[in-house]
């Protein structure tokens, strides 16, 4: 008969003892201290007023108010912890700020955010200058008074037009070169034009209105039309246009209408012009109106 096995069982220590044992650690009050040195240096350096950002230099502003670049330049350095917004020196990201400056405004062509510490920033913009006038219809909806129906309207925006055929600033057309595009509607900070495209649209522009024959009769392009690439109108003061290609010789184009203008049609014959085109290698197109 075999004889029968029982299995102690360990006794276990109380939980008072074990707590205890615990505050006797020194491992336990080490992690507590570094806990609260953690928790310390976190809000030292992220909450702390010695880290806030005071101070927003602006520099290169010419039209845009200061206090408004101040104002967006503050707002886009601001960051999120636990929560709560901060202006931190050391979690202000320059180059995030930049690129939310430039959204804001449409005007600045070029923006560097730099960091002073430790609670300074310096803003240097420099603006777009506008060469040209750009100019659209936009077409609104319009719900009629009374009827559930709606009609649409077309209203004529211009916008200034910067070197990079960039469109920045809402305006009145004026006695610059009208540029305009079919079937384009854009918006501020847009780019509407191809910039080696649109300087050689402006060479052309520029070189017919130094004409000897435009200067004496008082006669200038008012207006570049882009049809395409490959074709652009350019509208005469005397009501009659000029087709080329700003994807061609600009230089040659312009020769060919000027030996044309001089030599082909009489100051008689000019006013009832409808167009001539000067896309086809050496020739010259001359159409009269009906």
């Amino acid at each position: 008969m075999r004889a029968k096995r029982y299995k102690l069982q360990r006794r276990l220590k109380p939980k008072r003892s074990r707590v205890k044992k615990l505050l006797k650690s020194k491992v336990f009050w080490v992690g507590i201290l570094g806990f609260f040195v953690l928790a310390g240096s976190t809000y030292g350096i992220f909450f702390t007023p010695f880290f806030q950002i005071k101070y927003i230099e602006i520099r290169g502003n010419e039209n845009i108010a200061e206090e408004k670049l101040r104002q967006a330049t503050s707002e886009s350095l601001q960051r999120k912890v636990a929560f709560f917004a901060t202006n931190n020196f050391f979690l202000a990201n320059a180059a995030v700020a930049a690129a939310k400056i430039r959204a804001v405004f449409p005007e600045i062509e070029l923006v560097a955010v730099q960091k002073k510490f430790p609670d300074k920033v310096r803003v240097t913009v420099q603006e777009r200058q506008g060469i040209a006038t750009w100019c659209q219809n936009k077409i609104l909806r319009v719900e009629l008074e009374g009827l559930q129906e709606q009609t649409t309207r077309s209203i004529r925006q211009c916008f200034a037009l910067d070197k990079q055929g960039v469109i920045f600033e809402e305006m009145e057309s004026g006695k610059e070169v009208i540029l305009s595009a079919e079937g384009v509607e854009a918006a501020l900070g847009d780019q509407v034009v191809d910039p080696v495209a649109l300087e050689r649209m402006l060479q052309f522009q520029k070189s017919v209105d130094a004409f000897p024959l435009f200067e004496q009769v008082g006669l200038r392009v008012l207006s570049l039309l882009i049809v395409s690439k490959e074709r652009v109108n350019a509208g005469i003061s005397e009501g009659w246009e000029m087709y080329f290609n700003p994807s061609e010789r600009i230089d040659w184009q312009i020769q060919k209408v000027k030996l044309v203008l001089e030599q082909e049609i009489s100051s008689q014959r000019r006013p009832f012009l409808e167009y001539i085109d000067l896309r086809f290698l050496d020739q010259a197109y001359i159409k009269y109106r009906q």
